[in-house]
């Protein structure tokens, strides 16, 4: 999952031609669903991974955000069976017009936004935070990781920032931002809190004064003698 849509295209690309999928294959293939915001167009070659953008069939599970895997072309990349990756139920894709364009009610499914997965319940994904100038806003670490249904199934790709994964909504005033001294852990009985810094702080003076007592009393000695 990513935070552009230029970043989901460039990994779907990068996806195809680790799967031998070359210029000339896509060439011939045919237009995806523009809403998707991808340029790439279809290939119908068995074992590639698609995901659909319309509501065509709820029932079966023709609906936008599925993922399915292509089993069998019909018609060369305009009409070919899909297998749903969640239930198994085979679906026919096929050209659809809309706005006076004819194109497949799918593009390829090996990344997507945050935006578009919500909704999803992925087994195991990658997250790339790849708008690294624009930092995204608050709440997309969070909603991404709470796709996946367990921690096992979720990695991280690139630099992200513990802010990320902030719950949706407004800052509270008992969030801690940034690092610093006064920054307290939740669990006041196991944390390094402020408290916690103060008795350390505490009992590391006590030890240099009794040290330096020590030597005192040390030096006093020898001079005696």
């Amino acid at each position: 999952m990513t935070i552009t849509n230029r970043g989901a295209s460039d990994i779907c690309e990068t996806a195809l031609d680790v799967l031998n999928v070359t210029a000339d294959d896509l060439k011939a293939g045919h237009e995806c669903d523009a809403t998707s915001k991808s340029s790439l167009p279809i290939v119908a070659r068995q074992g590639l991974i698609l995901r659909l953008t319309r509501n065509e069939d709820k029932q079966r599970g023709f609906v936008n955000g599925a993922l399915c895997e292509v089993v069998r072309s019909l018609d060369g990349n305009r009409i070919f069976i899909a297998r749903l990756l969640g239930s198994g139920n085979m679906i026919l894709i096929h050209p659809m017009k809309d706005d006076g364009a004819v194109f497949l009610p799918c593009c390829y499914g090996y990344a997507t936004t945050i935006r578009r997965a919500q909704g999803a319940t992925l087994q195991h994904g990658c997250l790339f935070f790849d708008n690294l100038r624009h930092p995204a806003v608050r709440g997309y670490g969070y909603v991404a990781v709470s796709r996946f249904k367990s921690r096992a199934g979720v990695y991280l790709f690139g630099k992200l920032r513990r802010t990320d994964f902030l719950p949706v909504g407004p800052e509270l005033e008992s969030e801690v931002l940034e690092r610093g001294y006064e920054s307290k852990d939740s669990d006041d009985e196991g944390g390094c809190g402020l408290e916690y810094a103060h008795q350390e702080e505490g009992e590391a003076q006590s030890d240099i004064d009794e040290t330096n007592e020590n030597l005192t009393a040390q030096a006093d000695l020898d001079f005696v003698f």
